[in-house]
């Protein structure tokens, strides 16, 4: 096993697992949801977190060995994939997928790749 597929299984088997729906949906109540709002904390702590996990990615993948432009590429499919991973669940859960959501992912991710790849090491 290469020092990449051993990484990617390594960040896989931490991932969050989705959560399973109840085993009877017919009598699940769903809470009542706030309005998806643009500019609000939610769409910070999106934005944060994402970054949060794409530097996370760069720096495990840099500490495998992988070079800067494949560390940056792995950091950004991580990113995208939690942040996929989290609004299925978030559709499961509370019935709400939100674009919005993955928008300020992707500029969160986007953010801390472009510090990411400024930086020296």
């Amino acid at each position: 096993m290469t020092r990449c597929s051993a990484l990617v299984a390594l960040l896989l088997a931490a991932a969050p697992v989705a959560a399973q729906p109840p085993r009877d949906s017919t009598r699940a109540v769903r809470p009542v949801l706030p309005p998806d709002r643009w500019l609000g904390a939610d769409k910070a702590k999106h934005f944060f977190m994402a970054g949060f996990t794409a530097a996370a990615g760069f720096s495990a993948a840099r500490l495998a060995g992988l070079d800067r432009r494949p560390a940056l590429g792995m950091a950004a499919g991580l990113a995208a994939t939690i942040s996929m991973g989290k609004e299925v669940r978030d559709r499961r859960v509370t019935g709400r997928f939100s674009a919005r959501d993955l928008v300020a992912d992707a500029l969160g991710a986007a953010a801390y790749a472009a510090l990411l790849a400024r930086t020296a090491r």
